[in-house]
């Protein structure tokens, strides 16, 4: 279960394991903080201390597109990115969701991370498996020395796909266990389907923390796509190596 904290009457979340890793920081937004708006990406910024001149934030695109950020480079909007490295103190990054688990993944000995939007389409393309091995090659992070986290999403019980999510997904060992036949659909385990993609590009299954906490039903504390329809509010994930 995340853990909240309230900023000047605003709660944010954060995964218990990785609140006190040396060398960056993280949290989740909530409802009241609509991301998507300039001044609200500041306000989230200015209430973790950060400099939101110095701010990027990824223009999701749901494919698997990796950029990695070396230091000096501008801030701003991330073009066509979906999953972000970042490698240099100073950095900080935000991700967006409306009902996609936004997956942090930490180099606890390098302080290097990676974020990544893990929406079913970049799921289904394997892009979390892809950002291990991207910061393998950029950051020479040792797998087994990564702790990750899987943020609220579309719960298992809820997220329901058509054929096109089932057939899109036939390369993916864990088909058939990550999407569970429902009527005349199916419902997709985006939580189990990443931490999947995790462990089998090496990261140990303790070092994997999961929110579990569905968007769609708590209604309280995010925007929901599925639930709300276009034009919702988008909560956000901000991380950042100190």
């Amino acid at each position: 279960m995340l853990r909240e904290v309230t900023i000047d009457g605003h709660t944010y979340l954060q995964f218990p394991s990785l609140r006190n890793a040396a060398g960056i920081g993280h949290a989740f937004s909530t409802r009241g903080r609509n991301v998507r708006n300039a001044a609200d990406r500041e306000a989230f910024c200015r209430a973790f201390a950060l400099d939101p001149d110095r701010l990027c934030w990824q223009q999701q695109i749901h494919r698997p597109r990796i950029t990695i950020r070396a230091a000096g480079d501008p801030p701003g909007p991330l073009a066509e990115t979906d999953a972000t490295i970042l490698t240099a103190p100073g950095q900080a990054v935000l991700a967006f969701s409306a009902d996609c688990p936004l997956v942090l993944v930490h180099d606890p000995a390098r302080r290097v991370l990676g974020v990544a939007h893990a929406s079913w389409r970049c799921t289904v393309a394997g892009l979390v498996g892809q950002l291990v091995h991207a910061l393998r090659e950029a950051c020479g992070s040792e797998p087994a020395d990564l702790r990750a986290g899987i943020g609220p999403s579309a719960g298992p019980e809820r997220y329901e796909v058509g054929r096109d999510v089932y057939d899109a997904a036939a390369d993916l060992p864990d088909r058939e266990t990550i999407l569970r036949p429902h009527r005349d659909r199916w419902l997709l385990d985006l939580w189990a389907a990443n931490r999947g993609q995790l462990e089998r590009a090496g990261v140990a299954a303790e070092a994997i923390e999961v929110a579990g906490l569905c968007t769609m039903t708590d209604t309280e504390r995010f925007y929901s796509y599925r639930r709300e329809g276009a034009g919702c509010g988008h909560f956000g994930l901000l991380a950042w190596v100190g």
